[in-house]
Parts: C-alpha cells; sequence; structure tokens
C-alpha cells in the first residue's frame, strides 16, 4: 500500500481503536460542516435576493429624489450654500447590530430616527416652493434609509460568501483527504493483523505437527523392520532400505489419529526420518 495514502502507523489493536475513533470524529464534523455549508447557502441566496431587490428600489428612490431637487432648483435657484450653512445634528443615525449565523458574525446596521434633533430647514421654502421642499426633504430621507439597508445586506452577502467559501474548503478536504487516508490506514492494519495471524497459525500447526512426530518415534523403534536404514551397530548384514513413502505408511498406520492424510499427502507437512539415536529436544524449536 503507498505511505503516501496512508498515516504512518503501527499495525495493532490500540491503533486500530484509535484509527475508528477518529473516523467516528472526522464524519461527525463532516456532517457538521455540510449542515453548516447548507444553512450558509440558504442565508446567502436570501441576502442575495434582498439585496437584488433593494437595489432596484434604490435606483427608483434616488432618481425621484434628484428629480425633487431638481424641481427646487427650478423654483428656488440653487440652495446648496444654505443647506452647507445650516447644518446641524444628523436625524437619522445608524447602530450596528451583531448578528450570528451559523457560526459566523456579521454585522447588521439598523436606522435610528432621532426625533430630538432640531431641524434647521424646517423653515425653507415658506416664501416659495414649500411643498416641493418638503417632498425632497423626505424622497432624500428615505434614500439615506435605503442606502444604510443596502450597506447591510452588501456587507452580510460579503461575509457570508467568505464562510461559505472556507466551509466548502474543509467540506472537500475532509472528503477527499482525510477520511480516504484514515479508510486506507484502517483496511492497511486490518491486512497486517491478518497476516500476522495466519503466520501464527501456520507456526502453531508446524509446531504441532514435531510434537506429533516426536511422539511415534519410539513406536517406530519397536518394530522389527527397519525404518528407512535403521540399523544395528553389530550388525553387518545388509539390510534393504525402505523408502520415504514405506516410512510415512507405517507411521500412519501406527497412529491414525495423529497423522491425517491430509498432512501426509496435502503438502502441510513433509516428514523427514529421523536417525535413531536422536533425542526427543533436538524435534522442537
Amino acid at each position: 500500500m503507498n505511505l503516501e495514502n496512508r498515516y504512518p502507523v503501527s499495525a495493532s489493536l490500540f491503533m486500530l481503536r484509535e484509527i475508528k475513533n477518529r473516523q467516528e470524529k472526522v464524519n461527525r464534523g463532516y456532517q457538521l460542516l455540510k449542515r453548516k455549508a447548507d444553512a450558509l447557502r440558504i442565508r446567502g441566496r436570501q441576502a442575495a435576493s434582498e439585496l437584488a431587490t433593494t437595489q432596484a428600489i434604490l435606483g427608483h428612490t434616488l432618481r425621484e429624489a434628484y428629480i425633487s431637487l431638481a424641481a427646487i432648483k427650478f423654483t428656488n435657484g440653487e440652495s446648496n450654500a444654505l443647506v452647507l450653512e445650516n447644518v446641524g445634528e444628523a436625524q437619522i443615525r445608524v447602530e450596528r447590530v451583531p448578528e450570528n449565523i451559523s457560526g459566523v458574525s456579521t454585522v447588521s446596521l439598523q436606522v435610528i430616527e432621532d426625533a430630538t434633533a432640531t431641524d434647521a430647514l424646517r423653515y425653507a421654502g415658506l416664501g416659495a416652493g414649500g411643498h416641493r421642499t418638503t417632498e425632497t426633504k423626505k424622497a432624500f430621507r428615505d434614500a439615506v434609509k435605503i442606502l444604510i439597508k443596502f450597506a447591510s445586506l452588501r456587507n452580510t452577502c460579503v461575509l457570508l460568501d467568505e464562510a461559505i467559501k472556507t466551509t466548502l474548503r474543509k467540506v472537500n478536504g475532509i472528503e477527499k483527504v482525510i477520511i480516504p487516508k484514515l479508510r486506507n490506514t484502517e483496511n492497511y492494519i486490518l491486512t497486517e493483523m491478518d497476516e500476522r495471524e495466519r503466520e501464527e497459525f501456520h507456526r502453531l500447526k508446524m509446531v504441532k505437527a514435531k510434537k506429533n512426530m516426536s511422539r511415534m518415534l519410539p513406536k517406530i523403534k519397536t518394530i522389527r523392520r527397519p525404518v528407512c536404514g535403521d540399523i544395528g551397530e553389530n550388525d553387518n548384514s545388509s539390510v534393504p532400505s525402505i523408502s520415504q513413502d514405506d516410512s510415512l505408511e507405517c507411521i500412519a498406520n501406527l497412529c491414525p489419529s495423529t497423522v491425517s492424510a491430509t498432512t501426509i499427502s496435502g503438502g502441510d507437512f513433509k516428514p523427514v526420518c529421523y536417525p535413531h539415536n536422536w533425542d526427543d529436544e533436538d524435534l522442537l524449536f
């Protein structure tokens, strides 16, 4: 398995439990981030829709306000100097209200009208065009309110857009990088543990087969017919040798319950003929 696609861990039960716990936490965080991204998208669509509507209304309101201002200039002449000379306290103020949208901190701008502020131009236009002056003041007041709302919605849309990009980047990183690495690491640990288990089973099987052979050797010695050239020290007569297959058949006839046909002929264990003067301890590891 490619080391770049998994975490460098040792194959053990402890690490397997750690990887599984980490997978549960990552999956929980992945689901929460997906829900957060969905909530931010819904709120962003609402803010974008309100922003488009407010922008359309703002254009119409500003057009009407400047038409009214042109009518005043036609009736009363240029009045910019009069307005600049009588600037006093602001009647419309802005309040910053913090707002939390699915964990994203935003600021909403609220319009507050100060009724206690004195209007320096309340008597403007008494001589001529007073009605048009009042309509112009009202139109520009509405335009300022819509401008504040437009700025608030635009700020919210920008913050939500950045938050959505960041959240989606985290979601994609978890989905494309972290979760596959954790899965590959878990598969690697399971594969290594299975391989170790098979090796241990084969080792125990070989040990058991050698122990069985050590138990059957005393019975083989008592046979009248020598097995694989079992010749006495003082006997100089020639004794026909017995092949390995005959010795295996002899061992199987002596203890059929211990040595099965599958063990002899299946290729799992191929016993050899040991000399008669070996000790039992030499047959073990």
